[in-house]
This record gives structure tokens, C-alpha cells and sequence, in this order.
């Protein structure tokens, strides 16, 4: 066998494990195997560089990060998808599939798992990977393609030739997400909340060396441009397993009568499939009724996903504790037998704060039901009354904060009235959790975005007493982290470069991370632009300090005293004070006011979970002349409501007749065009 032979079948065979066990999930070789494989092809490539090609799978990486993020447009606009909760709505969703096609047709449909991940587009060219990009806004993503080539079981090369353009989910599998959180953890950094943020998170990573530690997978779903191969949705799903792609192997096409069976179906098997799943997508099989029906001006009208009710579990609760929060909120914690849900093992839940409790009427030794909804951290919702023994025991809110003693407090809502607030506060500033709390919140990546600190870190750091403030992390050498368990020394170099580059930030960062009672991102950097830098903004008095924050478009009377507050508060300047000493914050940059666009006169509020970062989305309202607020106020021209828009921020609009639009309807407006009446 010649070198170049010997290549070409070494490719082959990396390919299939990579195929058998990324998307069949069934190795037939040992992880040495494949790693003797993989370095006897790597030597070969050595002593042959003129083998080497960028779809050989030592090649999957790249080796320098990208330099910046690139914009590229879909070439067929990425929808979402309609959702429905119950079978009425599906009823309707069927009635209104037959109204659009003649009455003598018959309709057959796909049904497959909903994924919870991150969705991607993948472009083949005469069999080669091409290009891979986010959904974004459904015209225009970010290129990831360098990314994309890290995972495994997608294909560097096919058989195909021509043009073939995929949608697909990118996806964890839940015991490869424990694994990654469990090193995060150790490690100090937060764990991923879920599947999806911790895909979507992996892809637009620019160092594509991190992103292939990661054990991501892809699942595609839909082919969209190209040759029409196939008549139906499900042959083009099971083209897309014979050519080595992986795909949804979970589906089912039956007439309507089958739907209903196929979704129940689907929701009890979910807690066996690897992945996590929150519900099912229904599709019109036939391209040629698809074709027919179209879309409407946000989702394909031959589709609809189907979403579950949260998985519940019942469980004892076994004892009440109580953690204390960044702004020395005191929020009861319920601790129980181990149980599994949504496929991981729950022994905590948040039961949110005491008026919650007391309306639960939970007790402990209660038998409790928990709903996970999606995300890592449970939450009570029901107790079983008819199960208890008169055993359990009722629980109070402490009358001392448990982490340092101090008596505790509730806020007056109405000092007239006298009624008082839900939440009940710990006082003492300097209590160690209020401390560790406000050093991580400062950390975040909306605010000083400090790599490497996560709250293992944090806590350690507080405990030992290197850090009593924000401002002592400015003071922390690589010897104070040395001293630190499971600290070697390339993690501690690491988090002290991260240090130093956050004295990079400018103001609204500064001011974000730490942590103003009223002002958000928006109003941090609002704030910011008014007062130019941190040592300006310190030397207003009282009254000038409220002249100029009141000046500020947008802010009401109790954002004002807020600020004004924090301002006159001795701890606060003497943490700011300090910040300065350090360089920390600089000055911020004048926007320039746009005075043309086609969002001229609209104000926007941004809310909920969306496809790409809040701050994109508020640079790209502002470059059109729109103005973008923290919450909705009296005049607020538009709610952009993502995927879990808390409830107060719908009565706002609903109160100040402010109209609630999706992310799909901002990207019309951002293309200049008009949205239909509402």
C-alpha cells in the first residue's frame, strides 16, 4: 500500500468511529485504538506533508483563534417555530393546515423530538464542509464554521455533490454536560445552566482549541437549499443517516389520526434519550404541501412544535436552608432525597422566599412534587397534604442572618400603609455572603468579565480574607491564589491576567458590576455617558449629583434616588475610591446620537432569552436611531420579548399600552420595513 493509499484508508476508518460513536453513540473500538489511529496518521501527514488536506481529521482544529466575529447572511431566512401547549391547539394547527390545501389531499406528518440546543446552518459544496453559521436574527448569523469542523460527528466531507445547505441542533448530551459542569466547578467557574446555553456558548467561542475540549453534538433536522432529493421530509432524514450525517433517527411519519400517540410517545421515552428534549416538532411530510402552504411573517405554517409540561418529581423534603444574596436577600432553599428528573439527580430546589412558603404551607418531612422547567435548578411547587403523618414541622424565616448573625430586616413597601416587603435582608454589608455574592456579580461577563473567577474561587478568596471588596481583587498577587487549594500555577498566572485585563473595561461596565439598586446595562451605561469617568462622577455632591442623574432620559424619581443613594454612601465611595487608585474603569466613549434611521422616535425595551447578546441587539436599535430602555415605561414604544419574559415586564406593557413584539418582528424593523398592526 502506497503512503498516499494508506492515508486515504486511515481517513476512512477515523471517520467511521467518529461517525459510530459521535452519532450512533456505539464505538466499536477502544479510545487507545482510535488514538493509535489517530497518531499513526498524524506521523504519516509528517512525513508526507503533501497528503495533508483541510478535510483530514487532524486538520478538525484550527490552530490560531479567529480575530473577530463575522456576520454572514442566511440565504434562506431561518424561521422558529410556532408553539402550542394542548391538544386543541393542535387541532387548530391541523384545521388550518387542510384549509390551505384542497379538500381531496391527503396529509401525512413528521414527527420528531424537540431539541434544546443551539441551532446552526451547515453548507456542503461538491462534498465538502463549507461554511457553518448561528441562526442569529434568521437572516444573518455569526460565522462559526472553524467550530462546527471541531465536532466529530459532523463530516468534513460526503459523497454528495453539488450544493447542500442543512439546518441542524447542536446539541450536549446530559452526561456530557455533568461531566463539563463538574470540571467547571473544580475549576472555580459557574456551571451551565442548561443544555442550551452551554451550546450556544461553545459556539461562538473564538479559540476553537476550547471549543473541541468540549464534547459537543449536532443533530440535522431539515435540508433547505440544493438539489430537491427526495419528495417527503422523512426520506431526506433518512438520506441524511445513509450519507454519514447525523440526524433525527427518533422520527415517525403517520397520518393525523398517529400524531397524538407519536408525541405521548416521545414524552415517555424522553428521560431515556441521551439528550434533553422539552417537547415535539409536527411537520407536513410532503415538500410539495409545504410549498403550498408557506409561511406567515414568523413561522412555517406546515409546522408546529408541541411543548410539554415541565417534568415533576416527588421527593421529601428533608430540611429548609437559607442563602444569603448579593443584596443580603435571605431566600429559603429546600434540601431533599435525592431524585431523578429531566435526567440528573436534584437533592435542592428554590422555594423563592418566605410568602412562598407560607403559601405552600411547606413543611419539613413534606412529601413535595419539583418541576425543573428547563434550567439546573428546580423549584418546589406542590406539597401533598393527604401524605402527612403530623410529623413534619413548620418553618420560619430566621430572625438572624445565618451567615453572619445580624438581625434581619424586611422594607417597607408603603411606610403609610405599612405593609411590608416579601423579601426579607441581612443589613450588615460586609456579611461574607453578601461579599462573595457582590465579587462574582462583579465578575460576570455582562459586567468586568473576569475569566477564571468563578465562585468556588470566590468563596475561598472571601473565607481566607484576600478579599473583603471588589475593589481588594486589584490587590491579589499570584501568590496570595497560590496559597488556595487546587491552585497550580498556570491557573493562578491565568486568573490574574484576566484581572488585569478587566482594569481595561470602560465606565457601564464598571458601574454595572457593581451593582446599583435600579440600574441595569442600560442605565450603567447611560449613567456612564453622563458623567465621563468614575472620578468625575465622584465628585458631585448630593445635589448635583441629582441634577445631573435626573437630566438623564429615562430615568424616573426612584432611579434618582437610587443613585443618589449609592453616591452619598461612605462604604460605597470608599470601594469606588479605591477603584480608582487602581486605574480601574475608563473613561467612556460619547455615542454618537443618530438622528436619521427608521427607528427615529421608537424606544425599545429588550427582555427574556435571545439568540445572540443583549448588548448586539441594543447596539443595533441605537445604530438606527432607537432608543433602548432597562424597563418599560410610559411611552416605551416596543417589548422585545424573548423565550422566558417574566411576567412583570408584560403588566408594564400592558399598562402603558407598549406593543409586545418577538425577536423575528425587531429584525423586520431593523431591516427598515413595517410591521403589520398589531
Amino acid at each position: 500500500m502506497t503512503a498516499a493509499e494508506r492515508h486515504a484508508a486511515l481517513v476512512r476508518e477515523i471517520d467511521a468511529h467518529n461517525y459510530r460513536y459521535y452519532v450512533l453513540d456505539d464505538p466499536n473500538v477502544t479510545d487507545a485504538e482510535f488514538d493509535r489511529l489517530l497518531r499513526e496518521l498524524r506521523a504519516l501527514e509528517e512525513k508526507h506533508p503533501e497528503l495533508v488536506n483541510e478535510h483530514s481529521p487532524t486538520q478538525r482544529v484550527a490552530e490560531q483563534a479567529r480575530a473577530n466575529v463575522v456576520k454572514v447572511r442566511h440565504e434562506v431566512r431561518m424561521f422558529s417555530l410556532d408553539n402550542t401547549y394542548s391538544v386543541e391547539d393542535l387541532t387548530e394547527f391541523a384545521r388550518r393546515v387542510k384549509a390551505g390545501l384542497s379538500e381531496s389531499e391527503t396529509v401525512r406528518y413528521v414527527i420528531e423530538p424537540k431539541l434544546d440546543g443551539a441551532s446552526i446552518e451547515v453548507v456542503y459544496e461538491d462534498g465538502r464542509l463549507k461554511m457553518a453559521s448561528t441562526r442569529g436574527d434568521g437572516e444573518i448569523g455569526e460565522d462559526i464554521t472553524t467550530n462546527v469542523r471541531t465536532i466529530r460527528g459532523v463530516p468534513l466531507s460526503i459523497s454528495h455533490k453539488g450544493k447542500l445547505t442543512l439546518r441542524g441542533e447542536v446539541v450536549f448530551y446530559r452526561k456530557d454536560l455533568e461531566s463539563l459542569n463538574a470540571e467547571r466547578a473544580q475549576e472555580g467557574l459557574e456551571p451551565f445552566a442548561n443544555p442550551r446555553n452551554a451550546a450556544s456558548g461553545s459556539l461562538r467561542m473564538m479559540d476553537a482549541r476550547e471549543v473541541a475540549r468540549r464534547p459537543l453534538r449536532v443533530v440535522f433536522y431539515q435540508i433547505v437549499e440544493g438539489p430537491r432529493l427526495h419528495k417527503f421530509h422523512s426520506e431526506s432524514l433518512d438520506w441524511l443517516a445513509k450519507e454519514g450525517l447525523p440526524s433525527h433517527r427518533r422520527h415517525v411519519a403517520v397520518p393525523w389520526e398517529g400524531v397524538t400517540e407519536a408525541i405521548l410517545s416521545i414524552d415517555r421515552a424522553r428521560a431515556d434519550y441521551p439528550f434533553e428534549t422539552d417537547g415535539a416538532v409536527i411537520k407536513v411530510d410532503s415538500y410539495a404541501q409545504q410549498d403550498i402552504l408557506g409561511f406567515t411573517s414568523k413561522f412555517p405554517k406546515w409546522a408546529v412544535a408541541y411543548k410539554f409540561a415541565a417534568e415533576r418529581a416527588w421527593t421529601k423534603l428533608t430540611d429548609i436552608q437559607v442563602q444569603v444574596g448579593r443584596t443580603g436577600t435571605l431566600t429559603p432553599v429546600a434540601v431533599l432525597d435525592p431524585v431523578q428528573l429531566a435526567g440528573t439527580t436534584v437533592s435542592r430546589a428554590s422555594l423563592h422566599n418566605a410568602s412562598f412558603v407560607a403559601a405552600l404551607d411547606a413543611r419539613i418531612g413534606d412529601k413535595v412534587a419539583i418541576e425543573k422547567a428547563g434550567e439546573i435548578i428546580p423549584q418546589v411547587v406542590l406539597v401533598d397534604m393527604e401524605a402527612r403523618s403530623g410529623d413534619e414541622v413548620p418553618w420560619q424565616m430566621p430572625t438572624k442572618c445565618p451567615e453572619c448573625g445580624t438581625k434581619v430586616m424586611a422594607r417597607l413597601l408603603d411606610e403609610e400603609k405599612g405593609q411590608m416587603e416579601a423579601a426579607i435582608r441581612c443589613p450588615n454589608r460586609l456579611c461574607p455572603a453578601q461579599v462573595k455574592a457582590q465579587i462574582f456579580y462583579f465578575a460576570r461577563r455582562f459586567a468586568m468579565d473576569i475569566d477564571h473567577l468563578g465562585l468556588a474561587l470566590v468563596e475561598q478568596l472571601v473565607q481566607r480574607g484576600a478579599v473583603k471588596d471588589v475593589a481588594d481583587l486589584y490587590d491579589l498577587t499570584k501568590e496570595h491564589l497560590l496559597e488556595l487549594e487546587r491552585m497550580g500555577d498556570k491557573s493562578a498566572q491565568n486568573v490574574i491576567d484576566s484581572i488585569q485585563r478587566s482594569r481595561e473595561r470602560v465606565l457601564d461596565r464598571l458601574l454595572c458590576g457593581l451593582g446599583i439598586p435600579q440600574i441595569g446595562q442600560v442605565a450603567a451605561r447611560q449613567l456612564a455617558e453622563q458623567a465621563g469617568t468614575l472620578e468625575h462622577l465622584l465628585s458631585w455632591n448630593e445635589e448635583q449629583a441629582r441634577e445631573q442623574v435626573a437630566s438623564i432620559h429615562g430615568f424616573g424619581p426612584k432611579m434618582v434616588d437610587a443613585v443618589v443613594a449609592f453616591l452619598a454612601d461612605t462604604e460605597q465611595r470608599r470601594i469606588m475610591e479605591k477603584l480608582v487608585e487602581h486605574g480601574v474603569g475608563q473613561p467612556q466613549p460619547k455615542e454618537t446620537v443618530v438622528t436619521e434611521g427608521p427607528l427615529v422616535g421608537s424606544s425599545f425595551c429588550v427582555t427574556g432569552v435571545l439568540s445572540r447578546k443583549r448588548e448586539d441587539v441594543h447596539a443595533d436599535i441605537r445604530a438606527l436611531g432607537g432608543t433602548v430602555f432597562d424597563s418599560v415605561k410610559k411611552g416605551t414604544t416596543y417589548l422585545v420579548a424573548g423565550e422566558k419574559t417574566g411576567k412583570t415586564k408584560l403588566d408594564q406593557a400592558k399598562k402603558h399600552a407598549t406593543r409586545v413584539i418577538t425577536e423575528t418582528e425587531l429584525a423586520i424593523l431593523l431591516a427598515g420595513k413595517e410591521l403589520p398592526p398589531a
